[in-house]
């Protein structure tokens, strides 16, 4: 939140996102609370750097909506609602939220009693977890929304029957569908904010799930990003299982926290408590609950483990860039050929599949 809103500012950062692409060749920028910056500084900057680097420089960013400024207060955000028809990518919760279970926000029991379509939600119900079987139903669909790249325009016919475009199904106050084109959604289910989506897991599964299991699920999260429209953006580690002993904010916790082991021996899980901020919890619960899973010794994966997964991940990438039909470049292209058998009333909620039709595209 730097107040781009002011001229100089604004041309400060514009400035300096010119001097890295010039001089150092940069051609992707990820922006912090971009929701905080005025839509027009990001299109102003969008069009300097590709006149530096005379080529399209992709920008992505943190779209949320809050603070000072939500919901246009000051100015014309550059957040998701906002962003719609401007070709910068931001950030989608939509598919993220359904997969891992719960939000950003939640802590304590919360934290375990959330549950979501990757980690159990009603078809695996851990110690805490309330019975709401319509909310799997409801999370199969939003996997479904990400599938599609969260786009506008894309029908869906939905759990209870109704054929809606994405922006008229919701999604909290707002609708799931935000995306005027593929590039302008960003799909992942792990970030450096937040706990990674391992220690989710640990959090989630129920407390007996297998070690195999665990890389599993970890990789069927890595398949929904690598299978769904628009872009596909994968955190540091994310496939060797990374773990942070469950701490969920941990730019200030040194390497002890965020260290990786490329030898594939370990995860860290089970390192130490994280750092009290941030960890403990509105209700002091954090750190009860994350001391009694990182003592257990059945969670943390072994060399096996992190290997398979690791190279399941590797396939996935070889998958994705295989073909450009998990890659269309429009919400036409995605709307024409992308569709989901078995969606609507009387699915299988924890099978998702989706067809994409390739006839008349180039080399199809």
């Amino acid at each position: 939140n730097t107040a781009t809103e002011n001229r100089m500012m604004a041309k400060l950062m514009i400035d300096s996102a010119a001097l890295w692409v010039r001089e150092y060749g940069i051609d992707s920028m990820r922006f912090d609370l971009m929701g905080h910056q005025p839509r027009e500084a990001m299109e102003r900057l969008q069009a300097r750097v590709n006149a530096e680097a005379g080529h399209p420089v992709q920008l992505l960013g943190e779209g949320w909506d809050f603070g000072e400024v939500a919901h246009g207060a000051r100015f014309v955000q550059a957040s998701q609602l906002s962003l719609n028809g401007s070709g910068i990518g931001s950030f989608s919760d939509r598919g993220r939220d359904a997969a891992r279970g719960g939000g950003a926000g939640e802590s304590g029991d919360d934290t375990v009693r959330h549950q979501g379509w990757l980690n159990g939600l009603v078809y695996a119900p851990n110690a805490l977890a309330s019975a709401r079987p319509k909310a799997l139903l409801t999370a199969a669909d939003m996997i479904r929304v990400g599938l599609a790249g969260s786009l506008r325009g894309y029908e869906l016919t939905t759990w209870r029957g109704e054929r809606k475009r994405l922006d008229q199904i919701t999604y909290g106050d707002q609708p799931a569908g935000y995306a005027s084109q593929p590039s302008e959604v960003v799909n992942y289910v792990e970030n450096h904010d937040n706990q990674t989506l391992f220690d989710v897991d640990a959090l989630k599964l129920p407390l007996a799930t297998s070690r195999e299991d665990r890389a599993r699920v970890q990789m069927l999260g890595a398949a929904v990003v690598a299978f769904s429209q628009g872009v596909a953006y994968f955190h540091a580690g994310q496939d060797i299982l990374r773990s942070k002993s469950l701490d969920r904010n941990s730019y200030d916790s040194g390497d002890w926290f965020n260290r990786l082991d490329w030898s594939y021996r370990s995860n860290h899980f089970g390192s130490g408590l994280p750092p009290r901020p941030d960890n403990l919890g509105h209700d002091g619960r954090g750190w009860a609950l994350a001391r009694e899973r990182l003592a257990d010794p059945s969670i943390a994966p072994g060399p096996a483990e992190i290997a398979w997964a690791r190279d399941v991940f590797r396939d996935l990438l070889k998958i994705r860039a295989s073909t450009p039909l998990l890659r269309l470049g429009s919400a036409e292209e995605v709307e024409k050929r992308l569709s989901f058998p078995g969606s609507g009333p009387g699915q299988n909620p924890v099978l998702v599949a989706t067809r994409i039709d390739g006839r008349g595209m180039a080399g199809y």
